[in-house]
Parts: structure tokens; C-alpha cells; sequence
């Protein structure tokens, strides 16, 4: 085999891995698959019939796509002091640790943060919201789909801190966005990384 062909070849085969691990194969969930995971959240926390319902539809409007949620947040003064919290500790720290074990599960099913930042000021337009004027930290993640968001919302090792959650957040709002679209994306950038990467080989190794 050539040189150019092992350059291009191995190039193409990184990106169908990456392509497999963020795409994924795209199928929306069936019936049995809702109620599973709908049966399994439900042993976490105490959720009302309202939220139940809620995540129901949700599930149900699976079109097998990715999706991002949007989280605005407001940290408290000082953490409350749970387990898993020591004295001194602050509340971004607090929710930094929450955070571990959710992004760890996250990344591996082809999950990831598109955007987070500081919230520079108050709100500047507010209907018939109560106390929505005021944010601290505002982030966006995207999944891969809703069949991996729910594998990582029934599973014990988020559940396990929790309370962290609870401990560090005065506020906080989250909601989902799909269909949505992100000018240029990741696959694009990973595509163009590697293409680079493939043509610089080959003009110097050739």
C-alpha cells in the first residue's frame, strides 16, 4: 500500500470513529425502551406526576437526533455542609465535584460542553417570570441523544453526589433545545483538523 493511500486512510478511519462515538447510530426510542427509563428515574428522588409527564413527552418527541440542554445557574454564598463538603470549601468547587462523575459519563457517550460563561449582567427583558432577573453562570451541553441522557440519569454514580447539586445551587433553570444548530460544529472542526493533518503529511513525506 502507498504512502498517500495509508495517510488518507488512516485519517478517514479516525474520523469514522469519531463520527460512531459522537453521531452514533441514530434511532428514536421505542415504547418498552420509555418505559424502562421512565421506571428507573422514578426510583431517584422524589418526582411528581407533573415531571413525570413532562419527561414523558419529552422522551416521546425522540427523533434519535442529538439535542443541548441550556442551564442558567446562581451559586449560594457558602455551600451547605453535606457530606462530600469541607469546611471552607466554595459553592463552584461544590458543584465542580457534583459535576465529575455527570461529565465522565457524558463525554463517554459522545456528550460534551459547547459553552459556558459568566453571566455579565441582569436580564434585560423578563415576562411573567419571578426572580429571573439575576444569573451568575450560564452553559450549554449537548448530547448525543435521549437514550444516552437517560442512561446517565438512571444510573447509581450520578445519583451518588447528588447532593452536591443541592448543596452549591441557590437557582438554577434547565431546559432542552432540539432540533438546534451550531454554526460550523465539531464534526466539522475534528474534519478539517484531520484533513489538515493528512495533507501536511503528505506533502512532507512524499
Amino acid at each position: 500500500m502507498s504512502t498517500p493511500l495509508i495517510i488518507w486512510a488512516s485519517a478517514f478511519l479516525i474520523y469514522a470513529i469519531f463520527w460512531l462515538w459522537y453521531v452514533g447510530i441514530r434511532k428514536p426510542l421505542l415504547k418498552f425502551e420509555i418505559d424502562y427509563y421512565l421506571k428507573e428515574y422514578s426510583k431517584f428522588d422524589n418526582h411528581s406526576e407533573t415531571d413525570l409527564a413532562g419527561m414523558r413527552q419529552f422522551l416521546e418527541n425522540d427523533t434519535g437526533k442529538s439535542f443541548v440542554m441550556v442551564n442558567s445557574i446562581v451559586l449560594k454564598k457558602t455551600p451547605d455542609l453535606v457530606e462530600g463538603v469541607k469546611e471552607g470549601d466554595t459553592s463552584l468547587q461544590t458543584l465542580i465535584n457534583y459535576h465529575k462523575p455527570f461529565m465522565k459519563m457524558m463525554i463517554k457517550r459522545g456528550g460534551i460542553g459547547i459553552f459556558q460563561g459568566r453571566v455579565a449582567g441582569r436580564s434585560f427583558d423578563v415576562i411573567n417570570i419571578e426572580n429571573a432577573g439575576e444569573w451568575q453562570i450560564s452553559g450549554i451541553n449537548r448530547f448525543r441523544s435521549r437514550r444516552d441522557l437517560m442512561e446517565i440519569l438512571i444510573s447509581p454514580i450520578f445519583h451518588e453526589k447528588h447532593e452536591l447539586k443541592f448543596a452549591a445551587l441557590n437557582k438554577s433553570i434547565a431546559y432542552p433545545v432540539d432540533p438546534w444548530f451550531q454554526l460550523g460544529g465539531f464534526p466539522l472542526t475534528v474534519g478539517l483538523v484531520l484533513a489538515l493533518g493528512a495533507a501536511l503529511l503528505h506533502i512532507f513525506l512524499i
